[in-house]
């Protein structure tokens, strides 16, 4: 099997998070092969200034793999990453190839008549998913009257975040938690997200405030960066603490696994170049015991958390949901995979060509 050609498109999708509003560059990859089997992949950016500098990495990669077979997944992969290329590793070039080798992965599940998570592991057919949607700056009010609607549409698991003010008063965060956990009580799961605003001193302050809700986790609680502060938080804190998602690549993760500064690893697909390094992320983990969690794009990402024995949670964050068929369906807090080959999505033409811009 060859690839004959590749066709790229670009899109800007409206997106809601919380009270702001946006459009976001989502970029479609539609890979042919000589078999007559297709492949679809996407990727987007969080930045709309970068639409065209996504796109055009995109179709420069896209360019490296026409004649080749794509069921050499490694070899591809190595092409479009190698650290000789100059661009890299890491950065656009990563978020670039995770749409290319979605599509690959895509066309190697159709050609085996296998779905995405059977093929990489079938540990499960299902994978539970929290909702990631709520406001960053609501009053208490406003938190438990939303959180109370997520858990009536079917999430048995929801994250928060601080105030867009990082320097809060410790009780007014304390007072913002107790809200949602008194609107959802203890049988639903709340995660916190920092986000990266704090030092570890004010998180351990803060999250020994916290300790007694019961947090699922605590995310991101200090600069990326930081993994012996990270570590200090960790091993302060009886609260879980979970990040990974700002890392590229195994080699700036292991140090997290290594120095205890997690609890659970989340992993972002696009920022780890797709499916492909993420089967070595997740393997790493589970030698030191460590469950990983998703972040972002769970159409795709719900089969690699369930494949895994080591998957434990899925964000439910649908940005690119609305470009797509065949999504993973809610029940019951979960997300359940179809048995259809590859990942199992199609493109809905109607919304592709009405938020088209190439």
């Amino acid at each position: 099997m060859k690839i004959t050609r590749v066709e790229v498109v670009t899109t800007l999708v409206p997106i809601v998070f919380g009270r702001h509003e946006s459009r976001m560059p989502v970029v479609l990859v539609k890979i042919f092969t000589d078999a007559g089997i297709e492949g679809i992949g996407h990727t987007f950016s969080a930045n709309p200034e970068f639409q065209r500098s996504l796109s055009s990495m995109v179709r420069e990669l896209a360019d490296l793999i026409v004649g080749e077979d794509p069921r050499r997944i490694e070899h591809l992969a190595s092409k479009m990453l190698y650290p000789g290329n100059w661009v890299g590793p890491g950065g656009l070039l990563n978020i670039a190839a995770s749409a290319i080798d979605i599509a690959l992965w895509d066309i190697i599940g159709k050609d085996c008549g296998q779905p995405l998570w059977r093929l990489l592991g079938g540990f499960s057919d299902r994978v539970r998913t929290y909702q990631s949607g709520m406001p960053l700056g609501g009053t208490p009010d406003v938190l438990q009257r939303q959180a109370s609607e997520l858990v009536a549409q079917g999430h048995r698991a929801i994250k928060m975040r601080p105030n867009h003010e990082r320097h809060a008063r410790v009780a007014e965060v304390a007072e913002r938690v107790r809200a949602v956990r008194e609107a959802i009580g203890y049988d639903i799961d709340l995660m916190y997200d920092v986000n990266q605003a704090w030092t570890p001193s004010r998180a351990i302050r803060v999250g020994r405030a916290l300790e007694e809700f019961e947090l699922f986790w605590l995310e991101d609680p200090t600069l990326m960066h930081d993994v012996e502060g990270q570590a200090a938080v960790a091993e302060a804190l009886d609260v879980p603490v979970c990040s990974g998602e700002y890392h590229y690549n195994m080699v700036s993760l292991l140090p997290l696994l290594k120095s205890r500064a997690v609890d659970y690893l989340m992993v972002d697909l696009c920022r780890m170049a797709g499916v492909t390094q993420f089967r070595k992320v997740a393997a790493m983990a589970e030698a030191f015991g460590i469950p990983v969690a998703s972040h972002l794009v769970p159409e795709v990402f719900a089969h690699c958390i369930a494949a895994v024995p080591n998957g434990l949670i899925v964000e439910w964050m649908n940005w690119t949901a609305i470009l797509f068929d065949g999504l993973p369906v809610l029940e019951d807090g979960a997300l359940l995979l179809s048995e259809r080959p590859g990942h199992g999505l199609t493109l809905l033409e109607g919304e592709v060509q009405k938020h088209r811009v190439d």
